[in-house]
C-alpha cells in the first residue's frame, strides 16, 4: 500500500504495561514473552494459551503523525487471535491469520505480517488484548511495524475515505454466531461487529434481525431468541448466543438499535435482514417458535397434501406477521429491509389458497402436473409478488410518516430459472420497482451466479444488482479478480456473506475492504496487495527454528 521506506518496528513487547501483566512463564492470568530471532527483527513476543484470560495491556507508541501500521501476528499451531485498539478507538478490533500450506513452508516457525489501518498516531498507544468471553482464543503478538506517511499520502487517504463513488460494498453478519462466539453483553461489545467498516469501501450492512418469530431485537412483536426453554444445546455457540441476548435484555440494550446508530455515525446504512423460512430446527436444537406452533392450519404443503416444517406465506396472516416485523425494524430507524431468500426456501408450496387458484383459472389440479410446469412456476411466483408489493407499500407508509425512502432488497438464489422454481419472480419485482437492490447468491455451494441476467433484468428499473462474493475465504488476488469480472459484468457493487468471518484475516481484508474502487482495480499490481508477508523465525525461546526447527511433529 505505501512506497518503501524506513519501517519502525516495536518488538520489545515485554515492555507492555502493567509490567506485573507480563511473566517469562506461562502462568494463567499473565501475557507470556518469549524472545526471537526473525527476518529482519527480533525482539520479545507475548503470547496468551486459550485459557489464560490474560488482561489488557498497553504499547507505549511515542510517535506523531501518520502512520500505516502492520501487525507481526504469531499463531504456530494453535489457532490464535489478537485484539487490538489505538486509545481513541471506541473498540477492539479483532485480527488473526491463517496457515498456509505447511507442506511448502515453515508456516510453524513464521510471523504473519498483515497491515492493519493508517492512522495519526499522535498521542496514541495501542491497546493488546485477548478474546476471553465467548469461545476463548489463544493470542500472539511479535511485534508493531510503523510506515511513516508523507503530506501527500495522507492527504490522499483523507480524500479517499471523505468520497462516496467508492461505496459501493454490501457486508452481512446473522447477528447470531458472533454474539455466540464473542458474547456480546455490552454495547461496546456490539460496535465491535460494526466498526471494521470505517474508512471502507462498505456501504451498506446488513443485520440479521431474525428468523420465524424468534428475533435478535428487543420487539414488540417477535419473540427475543433467548431460548429460556432450552437447558441443553448442540453447539456451545448457541447457548453463548441465547445468553448474550437474555442479558442484554436484562440491561435493556437493544442490539439492533445499537447497530444503526454506530452504523450511522460512520456514514453506513444499516438494513434488518430476516430468513424467510426459519420457523424451525429439528431434532436436536428442537427450535420451533411459538408463532409456527400456533398455527398449524398455515404451513406449506407438499404435492402429497402433507404439511412441512415452514408456514405458507400465501396465507395473509403469515405476511402480516413478517410484515409487522419489518415495519418494526424501519420504524427504529434501519435504513431498509432485507428478505434472506436463500435460507428456508420454499416460502410457497401446494397451499390451499394457490392450489385453489390454479385449478380455477386453468381447471387443472397442479399437483398432477410436472413440478416445472411454467404454467404452475409462473402462478405460484404471483402470490410471492404480491407479498412483495405489500412490503413494498408498508414500507413507502412508514417512509412517508418520517420523510425519507425506506429500501427492500432480497438476497436471492444464483439464476433466474432456480428462483422462479422457487416462486421468485425476480424479473417482475424488479420491473415494478418492488426491489432497490437484489443480491444474487451462489445457492448451495454454486459458483456460477448469473450475474449477467441479473444485470440485463434490472437494467433500467432503478433496482441494483450486487453479486455475493463466496467462498468466504480465498486469496487477495482471487478476490480481486471476481471484482473485476462482476464489474464487467454490468454490477453495481459487490456483496459478502458472513462479512464477520472474513475481516478478522487483515491479508484478505485488506483487499476486501477496498473493492469499491472499480477503476483502479485492474491497476493494481498482484503484489500489491495483500499487505501480507510471512516472516521466518530464526530462534525461539533460545531454540533453532530454522531447518531443524523443534516442531517435530509437523
Amino acid at each position: 500500500m505505501c512506497a518503501e521506506r524506513k519501517a519502525i518496528y516495536i518488538s520489545d513487547l515485554d515492555r507492555c504495561q502493567p509490567g506485573t501483566a507480563i511473566s517469562d512463564k506461562a502462568r494463567h492470568g499473565h501475557w507470556r514473552a518469549i524472545p526471537y530471532e526473525a527476518e529482519g527483527v527480533s525482539g520479545t513476543m507475548v503470547v496468551a494459551g486459550i485459557e489464560c484470560n490474560a488482561p489488557t495491556i498497553t504499547l507505549p507508541l511515542g510517535m506523531q503523525g501518520w502512520y500505516a501500521i502492520h501487525l507481526g501476528v504469531w499463531t504456530n499451531w494453535v489457532d490464535r487471535q489478537v485484539r487490538v485498539k489505538l486509545t481513541d478507538d471506541p473498540c477492539f478490533t479483532t485480527t488473526t491469520t491463517l496457515y498456509p500450506d505447511i507442506k511448502k513452508t515453515n508456516f510453524f516457525a513464521s510471523i504473519g505480517e498483515v497491515f492493519w489501518r493508517c492512522a495519526d498516531l499522535t498521542g496514541q498507544e495501542l491497546h493488546i488484548g485477548q478474546q476471553s468471553a465467548g469461545t476463548p482464543w489463544a493470542a500472539g503478538i511479535a511485534y508493531v511495524k510503523l510506515e511513516p506517511l508523507t503530506p501527500e499520502e495522507v492527504a490522499a487517504i483523507e480524500q479517499d475515505r471523505s468520497g462516496s463513488d467508492t461505496k459501493r460494498l454490501i457486508a452481512y453478519n446473522d447477528a447470531w454466531s458472533v454474539f455466540g462466539e464473542r458474547a456480546l453483553y455490552t454495547e461496546e461489545d456490539i460496535i465491535e461487529e460494526v466498526e471494521p467498516f470505517r474508512d471502507t469501501d462498505f456501504q451498506k450492512l446488513l443485520w440479521g434481525i431474525g428468523s420465524g418469530s424468534m428475533v435478535q431485537y428487543l420487539s414488540d412483536v417477535g419473540e427475543l431468541a433467548e431460548k429460556k426453554d432450552m437447558s441443553d444445546f448442540s453447539r456451545y455457540c448457541d447457548r453463548q448466543a441465547a445468553e448474550s441476548y437474555r442479558a442484554l435484555k436484562l440491561k435493556g440494550i437493544d442490539p439492533l438499535k445499537t447497530v444503526i446508530d454506530h452504523a450511522h455515525e460512520l456514514g453506513i446504512e444499516l438494513h434488518g435482514t430476516y430468513r424467510v423460512g426459519g420457523w424451525v430446527f429439528p431434532p436436536p436444537d428442537d427450535m420451533e417458535d411459538e408463532f409456527f406452533r400456533q398455527h398449524p392450519e398455515w404451513r406449506c404443503l407438499d404435492r402429497n397434501g402433507q404439511p412441512t416444517a415452514r408456514l405458507s406465506y400465501a396465507f395473509a396472516g403469515v405476511q402480516d406477521f413478517v410484515i409487522s416485523l419489518f415495519r418494526e425494524v424501519a420504524e427504529r430507524g434501519a435504513d431498509g429491509v432485507n428478505m434472506a431468500f436463500i435460507r428456508g426456501l420454499p416460502c410457497v408450496l401446494y397451499d390451499p389458497p394457490i392450489v385453489d387458484g390454479f385449478q380455477e383459472q386453468y381447471g387443472q389440479d397442479p399437483r398432477a402436473l410436472p413440478e416445472d410446469d411454467p404454467r404452475w412456476l409462473t402462478y405460484k411466483a404471483t402470490w410471492m409478488t404480491s407479498f412483495m408489493r405489500a412490503l413494498r407499500q408498508e414500507m413507502d407508509r412508514v417512509g412517508e410518516r418520517q420523510g425519507r425512502h425506506v429500501q427492500v432488497s432480497a438476497y436471492v438464489v444464483n439464476n433466474l430459472p432456480h428462483n422462479l422454481q422457487h416462486g421468485l419472480d425476480v424479473a417482475v419485482w424488479a420491473e415494478e420497482g418492488l426491489v432497490d437492490f437484489i443480491i444474487p447468491n451462489p445457492w448451495h455451494g454454486e459458483r456460477d451466479v448469473d450475474v449477467a441476467s441479473f444485470v440485463e433484468v434490472a437494467r433500467g428499473t432503478g433496482c441494483q444488482v450486487y453479486p455475493d462474493i463466496l467462498p468466504r475465504r480465498m486469496s487477495t488476488e482471487e478476490y480481486r479478480q471476481r471484482a473485476i469480472d462482476c464489474y464487467e459484468t454490468g454490477a453495481d457493487g459487490l456483496a459478502f456473506w458472513d462479512t464477520n468471518s472474513r475481516y478478522p484475516f487483515l491479508d484478505e481484508w485488506s483487499m476486501i475492504r477496498r473493492l469499491g474502487h472499480e477503476e483502479a482495480l485492474g491497476g493494481w499490481a498482484p503484489d500489491e496487495w495483500p499487505a501480507y508477508r510471512l516472516i521466518p523465525l530464526h530462534s525461539l525461546g533460545g531454540h533453532l527454528m530454522d531447518k531443524y526447527s523443534p516442531y517435530w511433529s509437523a
